[in-house]
């Protein structure tokens, strides 16, 4: 996996790709949630976070993350 690129804020779009940045949501998702996904408005992150901190938003189309320090 890609290292997340570590942003102050919310990027417009993807530095990389211009593709556009959705936030990222954890945990176990709701059928809403799962529908929010389809449609690309969010990326789902899975249940487990990691002790450095999960990034917070990732481009649609490659997949690159980004996390606010």
């Amino acid at each position: 996996p890609m290292k997340p690129i570590i942003v102050n804020r919310k990027p417009c779009k993807c530095p990389k790709c211009g593709g556009k940045v959705v936030p990222i949501v954890y945990g176990m998702p709701a059928p809403e949630l799962y529908e929010k996904a389809q449609r690309k408005e969010v990326v789902l992150g899975g249940c487990c976070n990691t002790e450095d901190g999960d990034p917070q938003w990732a481009c649609i189309e490659c997949e690159q993350q980004f996390l606010k320090k």
